[in-house]
């Protein structure tokens, strides 16, 4: 009998273990953003981007900057940890074909630096963006 409860004790003790591993962890602290975390479900139809609340926004139809974008998004990488960031730089919708809609806020960095993104749906999770495609970035954007 006690073998039996022994037995069960670490299996139980097992699964709960099992069920705390991360599953997209990687020794550097980043997950990969994919399997729909920031990678569009959806067909973009158009990308929305203003410097701040209320200023006159550039809305992108172009199929090559809506790649682009897309690009930009499905590469972001997150990044763990607490979040605490000052006023984004620009403000983005991504409007899909059924009408709806992912807004985030966007850092974005200098020539070969990363920008930052952050879905403003979930503010306490950012998700950084390489250094070339900040390029790309700027070079639609500015």
């Amino acid at each position: 009998m006690r073998k039996f409860i022994l037995l069960l004790s670490l299996s139980l003790f097992s699964a709960f273990l099992f069920g705390c591993q991360s599953e997209d962890s990687t020794a550097a602290g980043v997950v990969k953003a994919h399997g729909g975390e920031l990678q569009p479900p959806k067909e973009i139809t158009k990308i929305i981007i203003s410097k701040s609340k209320g200023a006159s926004p550039t809305i992108f139809k172009e199929d090559k900057d809506i790649q682009t974008f897309q690009s930009v998004i499905s590469s972001a990488v997150k990044e763990n940890g607490i979040v605490n960031m000052a006023n984004p730089e620009f403000y983005f919708d991504v409007i899909y074909t059924d009408d709806n809609k992912q807004s985030y806020h966007l850092w974005l960095g200098e020539k070969g630096q990363q920008s930052t993104l952050m879905k403003t749906d979930d503010t306490h999770s950012i998700y950084t963006v390489s250094e070339k495609m900040t390029n790309k970035l700027i070079e639609i954007i500015e």
